[in-house]
Formats: structure tokens, C-alpha cells, sequence
């Protein structure tokens, strides 16, 4: 958490510190950041339509925070995760959706990214796999 203080009007810089002291004990006593979605979190799986890996797991692109006293109870917070098609190649960083947030009325939007970097596949490779696929039954015709 990150405080700023601005103390204005003070004759001397010993009082504009026992103020600004103050301040900051204040908000450090009182308030808390509750860490929602780390960059970190798996928000699901999605197929890559024509990547190395079939699949690639879903991770929001930065933390989601929440600001709170401490004395309140927790808020009530929902997200939804909104992601198109995916068709490789795809580097980590890359938006691939949204995550709508949902915060007692207020909604914010962060970007979703894929966890790592998927390479397009070659033609012999696709081939293989959406043979295989036929075969073991994972697909239709």
C-alpha cells in the first residue's frame, strides 16, 4: 500500500514531521489491501486453435487490489472472464480478454493474458493431431 502526505502551512519542518508521522499511522493502522487475482491466479484453460500446445491456462495480466478499512467486513466482489477465440502464435503479455470486476456496484476491467508463449505448429504436427483426435474419438467429422 502506498500513502502520500502533504502537510501545508507549518512554521517548521518538526512539526510538518510529527504530521505527516501521524498521518501515515493512521492510514497504516486503519486500512488493508486484500490481493483479489495475483498475476499468478489460473482464471481456466482455452483451447489455441493451431498451437504447439493444445491448451494454455489463463492469468490475469496485473494483481487485482482492493482497498478496505480494517475494522469493515470483507466486500462482496465477483468477476467474469470474457475471452475469444484463440489462434496461435500467442506471447505471454498479449491481451486475449477482459476480466469484468465487480465491486459493490462499481465494475473495473483487466486485461487477461495467456501464462506462457504458444507457438504455431507446423502442418505435419496438425495433421497428427487432429488424426489422433479422430481416432480416440475427441472430435467429430
Amino acid at each position: 500500500m502506498r500513502v502520500i502526505t502533504v502537510v501545508m502551512g507549518e512554521p517548521d519542518s518538526k512539526v510538518r514531521n510529527e504530521e505527516t508521522t501521524q498521518m501515515l499511522d493512521y492510514a497504516f493502522a486503519n486500512y488493508k489491501i486484500n490481493t483479489i487475482l495475483s498475476t499468478k491466479t489460473n482464471l481456466g484453460k482455452k483451447e489455441i486453435d493451431k498451437g504447439v500446445d493444445k491448451y494454455v491456462n489463463l492469468v490475469p495480466k496485473e494483481n487485482v487490489n482492493i482497498l478496505s478499512k480494517k475494522i469493515d467486513k470483507d466486500k462482496k466482489i465477483n468477476y467474469e472472464v470474457e475471452v475469444g477465440d484463440l489462434k496461435a502464435p500467442l506471447k505471454k503479455g498479449d491481451k486475449v480478454g477482459e476480466i469484468k470486476i465487480n465491486e459493490n456496484g462499481k465494475t473495473r476491467t483487466i486485461d487477461v493474458t495467456v501464462e506462457k508463449d504458444v507457438k504455431k505448429v507446423n502442418i505435419f504436427s496438425l495433421y497428427i493431431r487432429y488424426l489422433k483426435d479422430i481416432i480416440t474419438g475427441d472430435i467429430s467429422i
